[in-house]
C-alpha cells in the first residue's frame, strides 16, 4: 500500500498469547498502523497473509510448525513486508532470517517505540535490524574475512543507543538504513532459501552470504552506485537525491541489480556489496 493517507496493514505472528496481545495493542495505539490479522503458529500466519494480504508481517521467529524464517519466503509471496522479532539474538537465527528474505530483525527487548518505527520503514522499503543483530552481522563479515567460523552471539540486548531509523549502525550501514529488498540466496550447504543453521552454526555452513558457485554479474554504473549507496546503509530516499535522481529510479536499478544476483531483498543486496566489493 502506497497511499500515505491509509494506515499500515500489519499481521502479527506470535505463538505467546501475552506477547502477541501486547504487540498488538502496541500497533494499534499508532494512528497509522491497524492490525488486520493474528496468527499463533507459522502455518496460520501464512494462511492469513494469503486472505488479508498484508503491508507487514510481524513474526516471531520461533513458533509451532513452520517458524518465522522459513514462511518468509511464503510471506513475502503475497508481497508483504516481513519483519522478525523474537527474544533470541543468535548469530543463526538474525543470519537465517536475513537469508529467508526478511526486512528486519528486532529482538523483543526494543523499546516499544523503535518496533513502531521499525514497522514504518519496512513498509516503506527499508530495512531494520536491531544494535544487536547488526552486531552479529557485522561480526559474521568480519569473521569470514578472517577465515573464522562464528557462533551464539553474546547475548547484548538489542536496545542501544546505536540503532536509529534511517542511519546506518555499525559495519557500513549493513543496519537499518540499509533498506530495500534483497532475499533469497543459495546455500552453499544444501541449505534451501528460508532455512537456517543450528544455534552454533557458523556463517560460512549457513550460506547466508554467498551465491552457489555463480559468477559475479555485471552492472550498470548507475545499478553500482545504487548497490554502493545501499551498502552504506542509504534510504531509497537518501539515495536519490544524492543521485539526483527519482526515488522509483532509484528502485528500478536495484531491481535490475536484485535479479541479476538471484536475491529478493535489499539487505542481502547490501551483505553481499560488503563482502564482494566493500
Amino acid at each position: 500500500m502506497n497511499d500515505a493517507s491509509m494506515p499500515i496493514r500489519v499481521l502479527v505472528a506470535d505463538d505467546h498469547p501475552a506477547v502477541r496481545s501486547g504487540l498488538v495493542a502496541l500497533l494499534d495505539s499508532a494512528a497509522d498502523i491497524t492490525v488486520i490479522a493474528e496468527a499463533a503458529d507459522g502455518d496460520a500466519a501464512v494462511t492469513a497473509a494469503r486472505e488479508h494480504r498484508p503491508d507487514v508481517v510481524l513474526t516471531d521467529v520461533r513458533m509451532p510448525g513452520a517458524t518465522g524464517i522459513e514462511i518468509t519466503p511464503r510471506l513475502r509471496e503475497t508481497g508483504a513486508n516481513v519483519l522478525v522479532i523474537s527474544g533470541f539474538d543468535l548469530d543463526a537465527y538474525v543470519l537465517g532470517a536475513l537469508a529467508a528474505g526478511a526486512d528486519g530483525y528486532l529482538v523483543k527487548s526494543e523499546d516499544p517505540q523503535r518496533i513502531l518505527a521499525a514497522v514504518r520503514y519496512v513498509h516503506r522499503g527499508d530495512a531494520v535490524l536491531s544494535a544487536a543483530a547488526t552486531r552479529a552481522v557485522v561480526g559474521a563479515l568480519r569473521d569470514r574475512d578472517r577465515g573464522q567460523p562464528r557462533g551464539r552471539t553474546a547475548g547484548l540486548p538489542g536496545t542501544a543507543d546505536s540503532w536509529s531509523p534511517g542511519t546506518a549502525g555499525p559495519g557500513h550501514g549493513i543496519a537499518e538504513g540499509a533498506d530495500d529488498r534483497l532475499d533469497r540466496v543459495d546455500s552453499g550447504s544444501g541449505s534451501s532459501p528460508g532455512s537456517f543453521p543450528a544455534p552454533g552454526a557458523s556463517p560460512q555452513d549457513s550460506g547466508a552470504f554467498t551465491r552457489s558457485g555463480a559468477a559475479d554479474p555485471t552492472f550498470t554504473r548507475r545499478e553500482e552506485d545504487v548497490l554502493t549507496l545501499v551498502a552504506q546503509g542509504l534510504s531509497n530516499q537518501q539515495i536519490a537525491k544524492q543521485l539526483f535522481v527519482e526515488v522509483t529510479t532509484v528502485k528500478s536499478h536495484l531491481s535490475h541489480a536484485l535479479m541479476k544476483l538471484d536475491l529478493d531483498s535489499r539487505v542481502q543486496a547490501a551483505l553481499w556489496w560488503q563482502q564482494h566489493r566493500g
